[in-house]
């Protein structure tokens, strides 16, 4: 089973909403990079183990770690810095794993899956070893349908927007989004003009550029934002009479006995809301869903993958170690530059 989603962040996995077409509007990428990649062998890849390249405070990322730690997978993480000027995932380097240039990939012993809902819904496969979160019995259908609820969910902007009537983005967060997707469009022009002869990356950094004006667009937008919290609202609605008519109210899980892919979404959605302070605009007549949210947040595999990963100092060390790598890498080149010139002068 794959995700048929179409992405649009740089913590990325698709949405469908509104936006469901909006790869469709970037039609100059090239169709192989628009769609999901799935355990596709890539010689940039690492050829042995399991691999995730993601961002700490990442959503999507969060769910690509989640569904790893549910499954007792060992893997290695690569940070790749998505903010603050840095922009790992428009790096060359990254984008020949990755043609959507977002966070994240799974590698496994070279073979690349990309999209964070096709990342979960292929690790739960490949991984037979844990319980299957996507069953196959007489649930599976129940599943699927609240699996598809969560996922559409439109948390980016819930995360990084300001809607009329909902919680405030934190002071840095606030200066940080007013001139980071410029910053993001510049370096993404940028790189298209360095690598504009090499006909994958020109594709790449082009599709991206598009999907990058629409997201913009939508991010500025107060009305796109106010109907994103109602239709919020609908969705928590319709969750909160599956809790109340289904399994939970008899102290089960949202679809049965078992906790599936569907507890897991639910999960790190609506951590990432609580924490982003949606409670009560979004659930606060609800007590059902905010005792299935305190439930979620207590499993260890949450708490390790998501709720542990949203501090300011992990996240403040990444983009700190990523500017001192980057002015490294700056001063190496001058001096190599002066050193050069030096031997120019000294040869006269």
């Amino acid at each position: 089973m794959v995700a048929s989603y179409g992405s649009i962040a740089d913590d990325g996995a698709s949405k469908r909403s509104q936006l469901t077409d909006l790869y469709e509007e970037a039609a100059v990428l090239a169709s192989e990079t628009t769609k999901p990649l799935t355990n596709k062998p890539n010689q940039h890849a690492p050829q042995k183990g399991v691999h995730l390249y993601q961002f700490p405070a990442s959503f999507y990322s969060c769910e690509a770690r989640l569904v790893l730690e549910e499954k007792g997978v060992d893997y290695t993480e690569h940070d790749i810095c998505i903010i603050a000027g840095v922009f790992d995932q428009y790096e060359p380097e990254y984008v020949r794993l990755n043609p959507r240039c977002v966070v994240p990939t799974l590698c496994i012993d070279g073979k690349v899956t990309s999209d964070a809902h096709n990342i979960v819904l292929h690790a739960d496969d490949f991984f037979p070893q844990a319980v299957k979160l996507f069953p196959d019995d007489d649930n599976k259908d129940i599943v699927k349908e609240q699996f598809d609820l969560a996922c559409s969910v439109y948390v980016e902007a819930l995360t990084y927007g300001e809607a009329p009537g909902g919680p405030k983005l934190p002071w840095h967060m606030r200066g940080m989004m007013k001139s980071n997707h410029g910053k993001k469009y510049n370096m993404l022009k940028k790189k298209l003009h360095e690598h504009r002869d090499d006909p994958y990356l020109k594709a790449c950094y082009e599709g991206k550029l598009a999907i990058l004006t629409k997201q913009i667009e939508i991010l500025d937008s107060e009305k796109q934002l106010s109907d994103i919290v109602n239709a919020t609202k609908i969705i928590m609605k319709q969750l909160n009479k599956s809790l109340i008519e289904g399994p939970a109210k008899d102290g089960g899980w949202l679809c049965g006995e078992n906790y599936t892919i569907a507890d897991m979404q639910w999960g790190l959605t609506l951590a990432r809301l609580h924490m982003r302070e949606y409670s009560d605009l979004l659930w606060g007549d609800y007590p059902a869903i905010e005792a299935y949210c305190q439930k979620l947040m207590a499993r260890p595999a949450i708490q390790k993958a998501v709720v542990q990963y949203q501090t300011t100092s992990k996240i403040g060390g990444l983009v700190l170690r990523r500017r001192v790598a980057q002015s490294s890498k700056k001063i190496a080149l001058l001096v190599a530059a002066a050193a050069l010139i030096g031997i120019a002068l000294n040869r006269k």
